[in-house]
């Protein structure tokens, strides 16, 4: 496992979580985002993004583009991946051990986008709870701590049977019905309400990543802060850019969001324990 020595951490019963706090820490290189090209450095500047290529079968919007964009919020850029989940399967897998995210995109050629799942140990297990394919492979936590996995409340993405997701306050999941999840923290927005411990205009910035879902539950929205931000500006883009009433920190300065078309991650991009993926449905 990559050396977490500089970044933040939150402690559950003596097990160091490796979430991503420090305020002084600098985001890692991003890449421009260029269909056959070869990762290049650069700064914190938006990507073009490419359409998706027409192997992958993707079929969201007439032009088969998988719906990925830069969003401009509080003078701030993010990348932001829009997965109505009547257009795109979604799932949450965890190997022990970890996963670079790199491997999980080579395996499966059909996936279009990818990212982290929630903040884990150093020996790369799921902070809190983790459900894949109906399985409880973490069982939720609810304990004290420190660091962002409890700052409470912190919350659970949830995929459900009936094919709508959700993102709820911990205390108040619900297993039944539910299919694949990751647990994590600090909730963005829960109800229309940004965290109440976030401040506007802190100084406490990093590389931010985190998932919300539509008030209907029909679409998932995935976001990476592109450069460094903080908590409350990365909240109020869920809630006042994306229209989202219920959001979730995913990770900090090891996060990643790949879509098809992009080069494939690099060598920080993982391991994760837990990796979200969506595919072409049906």
């Amino acid at each position: 496992m990559r050396a977490i020595a500089a970044l933040g951490c939150a402690v559950l019963a003596g097990t160091v979580l490796t979430a991503c706090t420090t305020a002084d820490a600098p985001a890692p290189p991003r890449v421009t985002v260029t269909a056959g090209a070869s990762p290049t450095p650069t700064p914190a500047a938006p990507p073009e993004l490419p359409p998706a290529p027409d192997s992958t079968g993707a079929s969201a919007g007439d032009d088969g583009r998988v719906d990925a964009e830069i969003v401009a919020h509080a003078d701030r850029n993010y990348l932001v991946v829009m997965l109505p989940l009547d257009q795109w399967e979604l799932r949450i897998d965890w190997e022990p051990g970890g996963t670079m995210l790199a491997d999980v995109i080579e395996a499966d050629p059909t996936i279009v986008a990818a990212t982290n799942a929630g903040i884990f140990t150093p020996e790369v297990v799921p902070g809190g709870l983790l459900v894949s394919d109906g399985d409880e492979l973490v069982g939720l936590n609810l304990a004290d701590g420190a660091g962002n996995f409890h700052l409470m409340p912190n919350g659970v993405f949830a995929l459900h049977e009936d094919g709508t997701a959700s993102v709820v306050d911990s205390t108040e999941y619900v297993a039944e019905g539910v299919v694949h999840a990751t647990q994590s923290g600090p909730a963005l927005v829960l109800d229309g309400e940004v965290h109440p411990e976030f401040r506007e205009g802190s100084v406490n910035l990093a590389l931010r990543s985190g998932v919300g879902v539509s008030p209907d539950g029909g679409t998932v929205m995935l976001a990476m802060s592109w450069g460094v931000t903080n908590l409350w500006d990365f909240a109020t883009l869920f809630r006042d850019e994306l229209g989202v009433d219920d959001a979730l920190y995913l990770d900090g300065q090891i996060s990643d969001v790949w879509v098809t078309g992009m080069g494939a991650p690099g060598a920080l991009s993982g391991p994760y324990a837990g990796v979200i993926t969506a595919r072409p449905a049906g």
